[in-house]
């Protein structure tokens, strides 16, 4: 197994995973119940925990309210 494969492997997990969270995210919204919503809470949690992306924002957003409560 080469490297291009393991990172083909994980990137076609990424993208099934989203996926399969998008698809939660609109039956989620078409149901009344907040039972469903807290799962898909926790779902997305974990996605945004994989996201770089998520993650370097969080880490701004996390940085300006520090430096708000500083000041």
């Amino acid at each position: 197994m080469s490297f291009d494969n393991v990172v083909s492997f994980f990137e076609q997990v990424v993208f099934w995973f989203g996926t399969v969270v998008a698809a939660a995210s609109v039956i989620v919204k078409a149901t009344p119940t907040q039972k469903d919503d807290d799962f898909l809470a926790k779902i997305v949690k974990v996605l945004d925990l994989v996201s770089i992306v998520n993650a370097k924002i969080q880490e701004n957003e996390q940085n300006v309210k520090s430096e708000k409560n500083v000041v």
